[in-house]
């Protein structure tokens, strides 16, 4: 798939808040015309084929990125769906990515247990972020909204 034809794709993701308000994000790097690129961006990935629920989704790749094992309760909110063009190597891909809040503990080890060949390739690594630090970062979030995403998700009701 070319830049002006990218396969259509669609991405689960998780929005993993530990009890000191901090965000996940995986480090991953990408090299792609010459150019490496790094970027961080929430556990997820693509919904794989006989996938119909995408909280199903997203909990399987939070598993295999992190290892951390969690239950998104049925009926849980999609709290932000975007879109992107990105490419692995000269696969352009045209992703809409849903987003599922979830809350944890502190502290939690992060032990991937099922990466594909490219995350292998690409994982550099993964941090808690606070939301101070994500405002003041100059490196690359997925999304860029993140921070304001968060601002409104962890506002007292």
């Amino acid at each position: 798939m070319s830049r002006d034809n990218p396969a259509p794709r669609i991405g689960a993701r998780i929005i993993l808040v530990d009890a000191s308000e901090r965000v996940l994000l995986i480090h991953e790097q990408f090299d792609s015309h010459d150019t490496r690129r790094e970027h961080w961006l929430t556990p997820g990935g693509g919904v794989e084929a006989g996938e119909d629920d995408l909280r199903l989704a997203a909990v399987r790749e939070l598993y295999e990125e992190t290892g951390i094992e969690l239950v998104l309760p049925k009926g849980s909110p999609e709290v932000l769906r975007t879109r992107r063009l990105w490419n692995w190597q000269e696969l352009w891909f045209d992703q809409v990515d849903h987003f599922f809040l979830a809350r944890v503990e502190d502290d939690l080890h992060i032990t991937p247990q099922g990466l594909t060949d490219v995350e292998q390739q690409t994982l550099l690594g993964h941090r808690w972020w606070t939301l101070e630090e994500l405002r003041a970062t100059t490196e690359t979030i997925i999304p860029a909204e993140l921070a304001d995403v968060l601002t409104e998700l962890l506002r007292p009701a």
